[in-house]
């Protein structure tokens, strides 16, 4: 449904729309300075925020005043504090968005986007024409910009959490594998709130190694990390195997070989989680169609709709039994048949 307000001046709507890209490097220079950190014992003028990070202070009032408008600064008598949305974006928040922040905004990620039209045009990533080499294999390539997109996957996970947890029952489980899992922070979050579970937490050997939110923890004794490529295998032993945000990296038949490969261990009492998005059918607003466009700039992946997991998981030997609206991700739900 179009909104009445658009209906009656559209101008504001679609200039607003075509700033977008001032709004995201606004946000992220903004969040690589670490102005919200700064902030975090209460307000401060341009002044004191240029000292604090090395910064010419007319221009960084200018990108102040910029980030009142959308709401996560306040001005007042010339002194600047972050809104309770701004303050998400300091880097020691319980539910962060500064490393995504980074993550989004950074050239790694900013550059491809700015040859959409040729992934329109040709089918294939931006990503590969401008870097020369696919993701995966950039981020193998490139250890510290690989730090900057695990830390910013870390966050995202941390915000969607209690959302998780809050939704669905992980009590049944005794043994809980992580699929390309990362540096464990879904994991640990689970574990954490069920001390009576096992874990496994299955990577790459290269990221496991680097597993810092199950390492020192208090779950690290309960926790396994399984050092694996899962096309080629999936680790055994698990009563419910989680996939989260990882099939939309890859093309169906991608996906489904991970999915096989899951099908291949996992138990006849044993349930398949994937924890992301799904597409709405419908014209109404939904995040996730960005998300699919992201795939399609960086990867050659998909975000896919609800009939789609039906017939991956169909393809792959599971039934899909339920798919769960968190308020945050989507659980999709299936068991092997």
């Amino acid at each position: 449904m179009v909104p009445e307000e658009a209906k009656s001046n559209p101008q504001p709507t679609i200039r607003d729309l075509l700033w977008g890209f001032a709004i995201s490097q606004a946000v992220y220079v903004a969040a690589k300075l670490t102005i919200f950190d700064f902030l975090g014992d209460g307000p401060k003028t341009s002044g004191e925020l240029a000292d604090s990070v090395g910064a010419h202070e007319p221009s960084l009032r200018r990108l102040l005043r910029a980030l009142t408008t959308v709401n996560l600064l306040i001005e007042d008598n010339g002194r600047f504090a972050a809104t309770p949305m701004g303050e998400q974006l300091r880097s020691d928040h319980p539910e962060s968005w500064h490393p995504f922040a980074l993550g989004v905004g950074w050239p790694v990620n900013w550059r491809p986007w700015g040859e959409l039209e040729k992934t329109i045009l040709t089918g294939k990533p931006a990503f590969d024409q401008v870097h020369g080499i696919s993701f995966f294999e950039y981020f193998g390539q490139h250890s510290e910009n690989a730090a900057v997109f695990n830390a910013a996957m870390t966050s995202l996970t941390n915000v969607d959490l209690r959302a998780i947890l809050a939704t669905y029952d992980f009590s049944e489980f005794g043994t809980i594998v992580d699929v390309g899992g990362g540096n464990g922070a879904l994991l640990r979050g689970i574990l954490e709130r069920y001390p009576q579970a096992q874990g496994v937490l299955c990577d790459l050997p290269s990221v496991v190694a680097n597993a810092y939110a199950i390492r020192n923890t208090a779950v690290e004794a309960r926790c396994k990390l399984v050092g694996v490529d899962m096309f080629q295998s999936v680790s055994a032993g698990g009563d419910v195997y989680i996939l989260k945000q990882i099939l939309h990296d890859w093309n169906d038949d991608e996906a489904i070989q991970i999915l096989r490969n899951c099908r291949q261990v996992i138990p006849a009492h044993g349930k398949l989680l994937h924890i992301g998005e799904v597409l709405k059918p419908s014209n109404e607003p939904d995040f996730a169609k960005w998300l699919d466009l992201n795939m399609l700039v960086l990867l050659t992946g998909r975000e896919r709709t609800e009939a789609e997991f039906l017939e991956l998981y169909a393809t792959a030997g599971f039934r899909l039994t339920r798919v769960i609206s968190t308020g945050g991700p989507t659980i999709v739900e299936g068991i092997p048949v």
